[in-house]
């Protein structure tokens, strides 16, 4: 991807972020700052939106951090257990569901006595990760179904440890719903970044070192392929002449005899 469109997704998701963060604390703290907007004390609800804007795009930005190193991570759990990667995930997984729910009991549930009101922190988060994930696996030519299950549950619930370990609800519910639309966001539009650059990478003739690469590995792979063809045409045309030969030795072995 180039400069322009990693810039462009960045940005994108940021404004995701604050955009979303602001709509929901707008509704969930009305208390604390939207009720100044109507009793006309502008100066009070304007500090308090520039504040809930701010914390979006901290959000926004962490959901990206973590983005990228899923981009890392996968690739790299492909390439050390192969086969395993997959079941390894599953596993990853479900630990992640049992930690958002153990995390709020230990820390805020049992002092409180309120564990219940916490438990629909993992099931928003299980009910909107299947559903991103059916829909990315469906779109995608191979089979991405586990790959962004995990990504959704396992790398949204590290995401999410710092901002729901606090008592205060409202830090939750201003995090929770915006990682998880932000995550959803970057993992479905990638590739349609990736897909757009490239295009105007082609428009403008532009030809960077990893287009260069990768054109050099497409044309070493085709001349391998020919290579191996030819290998096998040669071994048939070996075995046909030495059946041949066989053959013509026989009949002139049961001449002489």
């Amino acid at each position: 991807m180039t400069s322009k469109y990693l810039v462009k997704f960045y940005f994108v998701t940021l404004l995701i972020g604050a955009t979303i963060t602001t709509l929901i604390s707008l509704v969930t703290e009305y208390d604390s700052v939207t009720t100044f907007l109507f009793q006309g004390e502008f100066g009070d609800f304007f500090v308090g939106l520039i504040y809930l804007i701010g914390y979006g795009l901290l959000i926004a930005t962490v959901s990206q951090v973590v983005f990228y190193i899923y981009l890392f991570i996968n690739p790299l759990g492909l390439g050390i257990f192969r086969s395993f990667w997959p079941y390894i995930q599953i596993l990853l997984i479900l630990y992640a569901i049992f930690d958002l729910f153990y995390l709020r009991f230990r820390e805020v549930g049992t002092a409180h006595e309120s564990t219940w009101s916490y438990v629909w922190i993992p099931i928003i988060i299980v009910i909107a990760a299947f559903i991103v994930a059916f829909y990315k696996n469906k779109v995608s030519e191979t089979n991405v179904f586990i790959p962004s299950l995990f990504f959704m549950i396992f790398m949204t619930s590290i995401t999410l440890i710092p901002f729901i370990s606090v008592e205060d609800t409202e830090w939750i519910y201003r995090s929770v719903f915006t990682v998880i639309i932000t995550n959803a966001y970057q993992l479905l539009r990638m590739p349609k970044y990736i897909e757009d650059s490239k295009q105007d990478k082609i428009r403008r003739g532009k030809t960077t070192k990893a287009d260069y690469n990768e054109q050099k590995r497409a044309e070493l792979e085709k001349e391998q392929a020919l290579r191996q063809e030819k290998n096998k045409k040669q071994t048939k045309t070996n075995k046909k002449m030495g059946y041949k030969n066989q053959t013509r030795m026989a009949r002139k072995s049961k001449k002489d005899k």
